[in-house]
């Protein structure tokens, strides 16, 4: 009996992550394009040098990002808002390393467009964000720092 409770209970939390995943997957689709199209507009309309325009459409994206994840991802409405905004912007200057380094990297040395170091970044700090954004920033369950 004890072992047909385990199994339901970790049904549900596999059933409970699945859906926050794929909530967080949904918000990360809309800050790539939001990222994409403010380092586009950066980038080849105003004429920003490639760094500069990641950056510029980093910070855009990431405060939709923070905003959606709180609000919609993990129903952290309840949360102090500097607590969640400091871990932030931690987690958010990890990622931002991880980008600069990744775009760099694919640009200088593969010889790829920005963009193409962009999706390779995305990709990264997806998994980074997810489980630190869950677990410590918005403190889901008590299981956070």
């Amino acid at each position: 009996m004890s072992s047909l409770k385990g199994m339901i209970g970790f049904a549900s939390a596999s059933s409970s992550h699945l859906h926050a995943f794929a909530k967080f997957a949904l918000v990360g689709a809309t800050t790539a394009a939001i990222y994409f199209f403010a380092m586009w507009l950066a980038n080849t309309i105003f004429g920003f040098q490639y760094i500069a325009a990641v950056s510029l459409a980093y910070f855009i994206s990431t405060v939709f990002h923070f905003l959606a994840n709180k609000h919609f991802t993990f129903s952290a409405g309840h949360g102090l808002y500097g607590n969640q905004i400091a871990r932030y912007s931690l987690l958010w200057f990890v990622n931002y390393l991880i980008t600069i380094v990744v775009v760099g990297l694919c640009v200088e040395k593969l010889k790829f467009s920005p963009y193409i170091g962009v999706c390779v970044s995305v990709l990264i700090t997806m998994f980074v964000g997810y489980v630190l954004g869950r677990y410590w920033v918005f403190n889901l369950k008590g299981d956070g720092v």
